[in-house]
């Protein structure tokens, strides 16, 4: 596994246009690509609107189809959103589990910005040059880091292709106790 430089960005983006912006910026590289991915579940997680088109935004364009719950007419299959649906449900934690410095033992609460996404590659990830990668993004409630493929549009952005990985399951935050006895 190599270290690929970290994507960071100073807080969650709190409309598509910031999103855009942000992805416009990051996602010129792979591990930008899979970083926005990663933002865009963290956005999802607390506005489920804005983070369906937040994923619109960050996912390749052969992952789309049209439909009203997205962006500019198109988005996730109906099938995909039921599924992160049910993956995020009462786990909101999960996606915030990919920015580092979080743990199950705090919560997988995020520290002050700047927010890291760290990122690694390896001798299967293929030639970022035929326009599609295979990323490793860090997840603080795994045990290994989580692929995500992604593939570069006409534009030069790096989109998720594959990312289903980054919404199994992780250690589930430590409980803690309050005792006021």
């Amino acid at each position: 596994m190599t270290a690929l430089p970290p994507v960071q960005f100073d807080q969650l983006p709190k409309s598509i246009d910031a999103f855009v912006t942000l992805r416009n910026q990051a996602a010129a590289t792979p591990q930008g690509g899979a970083a926005m991915m990663v933002v865009a579940l963290l956005v999802y997680a607390e506005d489920e609107e804005l983070g369906q088109q937040c994923l619109t935004v960050a996912v390749d364009r052969e992952r789309l189809f049209e439909g009203p719950k997205g962006y500019k007419g198109w988005q996730l299959s109906n099938r995909e959103l039921q599924f992160l649906r049910r993956q995020l449900e009462g786990k909101a934690y999960l996606p915030r589990s990919y920015v580092a410095g979080t743990s199950p033992e705090g919560g997988y609460l995020l520290a002050d910005p700047p927010y890291k996404i760290e990122c690694t590659d390896n001798q299967y990830s293929g030639d970022s040059a035929s326009g599609t990668y295979k990323v490793f993004v860090a997840c603080s409630g795994a045990a290994s880091p989580r692929p995500v493929t992604v593939k570069v549009n006409d534009k030069g952005i790096w989109k998720a292709l594959e990312w289903s990985s980054l919404v199994v399951g992780v250690q589930p935050p430590a409980k803690r106790t309050s005792d006021d006895l």
